[in-house]
């Protein structure tokens, strides 16, 4: 049977008129067993048939998330924005879920995920967090490092992928889940109560995850059971189990 296609996003240096995407996600995605296609910012029509060709999808990380997609003005602390990139993804997201395809999103893949179906992010944690005690979220230490530990839900699909309830993860985002949309549930935390994880229980495959595993994965095997995750259940999709 052919290896399920993954598609994945791909960051876009509109100054430099190039599509990226760190090699630590499509040799993952390899190594779980894919076939990876990365998606280069096209218009959302043609990006759209493109996911119908698809058995699998991965948000992947960038820049921040243009606060006009979740109803609010920009702040002071708000990073670098590409509302090209977070329209075309929000359409890939809000359709993948419609047609039920396996969906992981990866750092400003989860917040992503959560702005596409009707949450909100902080734009800035430092400058918006309320509750106190907010760990350095930053990390200045090298990508595969794990700078602090996260809880997993004991009944989530995180923790059969991860086989473990609590892991230390690396960390690279300013911004994260503010308010969980409708559709889904925390199921990963940080020490300071920072939303790490979401997965929605009406679908097959839809988990988001605030840490890098693809530049964890090699050192930590662990990490690597989030892409296989995807891979089997575009593999069941596809008809292959």
């Amino acid at each position: 049977m052919p290896s399920p296609i993954i598609g994945i996003t791909c960051d876009y240096d509109i100054d430099k008129q190039t599509s990226q995407l760190h090699r630590g996600y499509y040799d993952a995605i390899v190594e779980a067993g894919g076939l990876p296609v990365l998606i280069p910012n096209i218009p959302d029509k043609k990006a759209l048939e493109l996911l119908d060709s698809l058995d699998g999808l991965l948000l992947s990380g960038g820049n921040d998330v243009d606060p006009v997609f979740f109803g609010e003005v920009p702040i002071p602390n708000l990073g670098f924005i590409n509302p090209f990139r977070d329209s075309l993804e929000i359409s890939l997201c809000r359709q993948a879920m419609k047609q039920d395809i396996p969906l992981l999103g990866i750092c400003r893949g989860i917040q992503l995920m959560n702005v596409a179906m009707g949450g909100t992010i902080y734009q800035d944690l430092e400058s918006q967090w309320t509750s106190g005690g907010l760990y350095k979220h930053s990390q200045q230490a090298p990508d595969w490092y794990g700078s602090h530990e996260v809880a997993l839900d004991k009944n989530s699909k995180l923790i059969q992928m991860l086989g473990v309830e609590r892991l230390r993860t690396n960390s690279f985002h300013h911004q994260a889940i503010k308010d969980p949309a409708p559709c889904f549930r925390v199921t990963a935390w940080c020490g300071d109560d920072v939303v790490e994880g979401i997965e929605s229980p009406s679908h097959t495959f839809a988990v988001g995850v605030q840490w890098h595993p693809e530049k964890m994965w090699q050192r930590d095997e662990r990490m690597l059971g989030l892409f296989k995750g995807l891979v089997g259940a575009a593999i069941k999709r596809k008809g292959g189990l």
